[in-house]
């Protein structure tokens, strides 16, 4: 037990600096190209800080661990919403953006909705599947989404996401290719052996313990892959740079339910476990009640009352998932 444990930690931070690794190198390429900062703010840095996910999605596919990958976009979701949200209240009042609650908390919601829709249709023996081709309809999403916010970002010339690349990723230029090749594999090599250190020994606690890999994926891989937001959130609380916290992860989580899931998919098709359907309402309901929040608060901000809220419903999820 406790070696899967720190295997698992281990696991993690493989993920994370592969990540920073790969990220870097694949920034510096792209501007090498002329790309603009927002244009790679939007598309590598994006795609980039759900490198983990993506990976634990690939190993998980290829293992035939589908549940893992459900438990881990779902969760993943509800994490960022409840306890990365919540933690970064009890810090500092998160500021919602308007922008962020009128346009792509809805959009979410259709991401969301639009999962559960998918997951209903296939029926393979006894259970529901999301198949090849539904999962290149949530990859054609995922890519519609990021034209869109590119589209978008353009149009209103909005400045935030330049500043948030310069202050948290720290996108500066390698000169030197044989250095890009290095980060590169170094990179790759890190999520590859990461994602299979967590996705192997979360397997393992999940047998000695008698739990489904659905729950793990939902609690000790969720957890563990929003630990970056959950960092970044506190940091940009005591910067009082709240303004960005729900931009990023609302479109973290659009692109998580997208790309994850349609990745998965189009690998091997993904058995859905027995109370998918109810999840994805938990998770649906999740974000109607931030948007309600956002709209009924005047100042437009989360304090302390409304992270202790979000932190109690979370703890609350977690047990009813593991005890139900």
């Amino acid at each position: 037990m406790i070696l899967e444990i720190i295997f698992i930690i281990i696991g993690f931070v493989l993920l994370v600096k592969g990540a920073d690794f790969l990220l870097k190198s694949a920034t510096s390429i792209a501007k090498k190209f002329g790309l603009s900062e927002t244009i790679i703010g939007l598309t590598v840095v994006a795609i980039g800080t759900s490198l983990p996910e993506i990976f634990i999605t690939i190993t998980s596919s290829i293992n035939g661990h589908s549940d893992l990958i459900i438990g881990n976009a779902i969760g993943s979701c509800i994490c960022n919403f409840l306890l990365v949200l919540g933690i970064s209240a009890l810090v500092k009042r998160v500021k919602f953006d308007k922008r962020i609650v009128k346009t792509h908390i809805p959009i979410c919601i259709i991401a969301m909705c639009l999962v559960l829709l998918l997951g209903n249709i296939t029926k393979l023996e006894e259970s529901y599947i999301i198949n090849m081709w539904q999962g290149v309809i949530l990859l054609f999403c995922a890519i519609g989404y990021i034209v869109y916010t590119i589209y978008e970002e353009k149009t209103i010339k909005n400045k935030t996401i330049e500043k948030e690349i310069i202050e948290e990723v720290e996108l500066k230029e390698i000169n030197s290719g044989v250095i890009i090749v290095i980060y590169l594999i170094l990179g790759i090599l890190g999520l590859k052996f990461g994602s299979n250190f967590v996705v192997d020994n979360s397997i393992l606690i999940a047998e000695k313990f008698g739990l489904s890999e659905n729950i793990i994926g939902m609690t000790i891989i969720a957890v563990g892959t929003a630990l970056p937001e959950i960092i970044t959130g506190i940091i940009a609380a005591k910067r009082n740079e709240t303004d960005l916290l729900l931009g990023n992860i609302t479109g973290s989580n659009i692109l998580n339910l997208l790309l994850l899931i349609g990745l998965g998919a189009v690998i091997s098709p993904i058995k859905l476990m027995s109370n998918f359907n109810m999840t994805m309402l938990v998770l649906i309901a999740v974000t109607i009640l931030l948007k309600f929040v956002s709209n009924i608060n005047k100042n437009n901000e989360l304090d302390k009352k409304e992270g202790v809220l979000l932190i109690t419903i979370y703890v609350i999820y977690i047990l009813f998932a593991i005890l139900v």
